[in-house]
């Protein structure tokens, strides 16, 4: 991006949380809206902006986007892996429709509400970014162990949604580059209880770094991937 003002939209979880100060760090971005739900974070940066939003509703996000006056990227890394109610199941047997619904809310319907409300102000950025923390879980070809039956297939949906979107903006918005994202296995409460087998347990600060030299390296003829944390790209 050539824009020395840049504004981005960054949404919750601690690795979004991580990749606002990264951002708010840069020289070339000048605000960095982020967004929570439950908690209000604090942040050392004056260019972060933190706002309440709802990601699953379409009347928040279409007020926190139609307050902007500009948009040059959007990272969306909101997600949800297991809470009190539903968990990862390892089989058939532990399925539940309220746990399919619950991650499809979660993990794929921002995304699509994201790009339909921000799509008129990343069109008229210079170079723009849209990207949404996935899964590695989610991909189907690289399905070999089974199991998680709701977050494969919110994640496996979020990544045709991000491939559809990247079919349609190489025409509509030719300066924008989509893009899907594995983080890593990061340490965090909600993962904790599935790290313990992991040896490579990044902190959100460490993946966040990963992640940013991804993003800083797309243009517009790399759109519609979906990247690993370490550069590799990996398979739908």
């Amino acid at each position: 991006m050539n824009d020395t003002n840049q504004t981005w939209l960054i949404t919750g979880s601690s690795i979004g949380r991580a990749l606002a100060e990264q951002y708010a760090s840069a020289p070339e971005v000048g605000q960095v809206i982020y967004t929570w739900r439950s908690k209000e974070p604090t942040f050392g940066s004056p260019k972060v902006k933190p706002l309440q939003v709802d990601l699953t509703s379409e009347l928040d996000i279409e007020n926190l986007v139609g307050n902007l006056d500009k948009l040059d990227g959007i990272i969306n890394a909101t997600g949800f892996l297991h809470d009190e109610k539903h968990k990862p199941e390892k089989a058939i047997a532990r399925f539940t429709p309220e746990g399919l619904v619950r991650s499809i809310e979660l993990n794929t319907l921002p995304t699509a509400l994201l790009a339909k409300h921000a799509r008129k102000l990343l069109k008229a950025s210079p170079s723009s970014t849209f990207a949404t923390i996935s899964a590695k879980v989610g991909s189907i070809e690289d399905n070999r162990l089974g199991g998680w039956y709701s977050y494969r297939a919110s994640k496996a949906a979020l990544n045709m949604m991000l491939k559809t979107l990247a079919i349609e903006w190489r025409i509509a918005l030719p300066h924008c580059s989509v893009a899907a994202l594995h983080p890593g296995t990061v340490e965090s409460p909600l993962s904790r209880p599935f790290t313990g087998r992991h040896h490579n347990v990044m902190t959100p600060e460490e993946s966040a770094g990963h992640l940013k030299q991804i993003l800083d390296g797309l243009n517009p003829d790399k759109t519609g991937r979906f990247w690993s944390w370490d550069g590799s790209e990996l398979p739908w």
